[in-house]
């Protein structure tokens, strides 16, 4: 029942924010990154790809520290490999060698795109006064700007993510900050937990029946649950930590 109830609760959340995020027509728009590599946006949605613009200037503190962020949300989702792309667009006013020197500062691994002698003037397009901001393109609609926050919800809209996902065995599920896993096994098992860069956050055992609830964790961050079993049976899970 525990579980149920949690899932219910995350389907309601998600339903109010999608409520309150709103969506409109996307525009078009073709730009080359600082690696030479030319990308058009609705190629990219004919693809079935689901596009992230994080808007930034090189002189915006702001940026500086969201980009990593964001960045670990790329990571997780296959780097461009795999339904998400992410895309960082610089504002007109930001010089290449800015832009490299802010891919270097932030140790950011998706494609960064200078629009100051590009054909589209995307900051135009989108309305884009300041900086940093976030917009999510998927089936030709575009979000309003969103906090990085909300990300992982308005991907849930676009697709199914499936990183809060509860129905697993042994029981696992995160609440208020914490990862609650129940061992539901007739044997041991050991528990490993990840942060997206791969540093280990937790190393523990837990015997047949047992119970147990971390709290190491950042708000909001993506984590990855390990557990093996004294019988080889393995499981590995992606959890959104709320």
């Amino acid at each position: 029942m525990k579980s149920i109830f949690i899932i219910l609760i995350s389907l309601l959340l998600s339903m109010q924010v999608f409520a309150q995020i709103k969506y409109t027509e996307a525009i078009d728009f073709t730009l080359i990154s600082t690696q030479g590599v030319e990308v058009n946006l609705f190629d990219e949605l004919d693809n079935g790809k689901t596009v992230l613009l994080s808007f930034f200037s090189t002189t915006c503190g702001s940026c500086v520290l969201e980009a990593p962020k964001v960045d670990s949300i790329y990571q997780q989702f296959g780097s461009g490999t795999e339904q998400l792309l992410v895309w960082g667009i610089a504002s007109p006013s930001s010089p290449l060698l800015g832009i490299q020197n802010f891919i270097e500062e932030t140790e950011i691994t998706y494609p960064c795109f200078e629009t100051g002698h590009a054909e589209y003037d995307v900051f135009d397009l989108y309305g884009i006064l300041y900086t940093p901001q976030i917009y999510i393109i998927c089936d030709y609609s575009v979000s309003e700007s969103i906090s990085f926050f909300e990300i992982i919800e308005n991907l849930d809209y676009c697709f199914p993510t499936k990183i809060d996902v509860i129905e697993v065995y042994p029981n696992l599920y995160s609440l208020n900050g914490h990862i609650f896993i129940e061992n539901t096994f007739n044997e041991t098992i050991s528990v490993q937990v990840f942060d997206i860069t791969g540093k280990e956050i937790i190393n523990d055992r837990l015997k047949s029946g047992m119970s147990s609830s971390y709290d190491q964790f950042n708000l909001n961050q993506i984590y990855i649950v390990n557990i093996l079993s004294n019988s080889g049976k393995s499981q590995s899970q992606k959890i959104l930590v709320k």
